[in-house]
């Protein structure tokens, strides 16, 4: 199975700030991340990061993601290196 990587801005509204959100990830579909910046206040969160798996493991996890309430933005590649 062919690994690939791929970065995402992932947004959390103020809900779910205080949420493990990628411990879940790693938990549920097994992917390997690694974070490149992240802003948090009281009102939201905003994440740079980088995902590692398999093509299936990040289309599930990226669709569980939106459908807990993050929003997820692909980030160019020669934007964070």
């Amino acid at each position: 199975m062919e690994r690939i990587r791929e970065r995402y801005y992932l947004s959390y509204p103020r809900a779910l700030i205080r949420e493990p959100i990628l411990y879940h990830l790693v938990k549920k579909f097994d992917l390997m991340f690694n974070i490149r910046g992240a802003s948090v206040s009281e009102e939201m969160g905003l994440v740079a990061v980088e995902f590692e798996g398999s093509a299936e493991q990040l289309e599930r996890a990226l669709a569980w993601l939106r459908a807990t309430g993050v929003t997820v933005e692909p980030i160019e590649k020669n934007v964070i290196e």
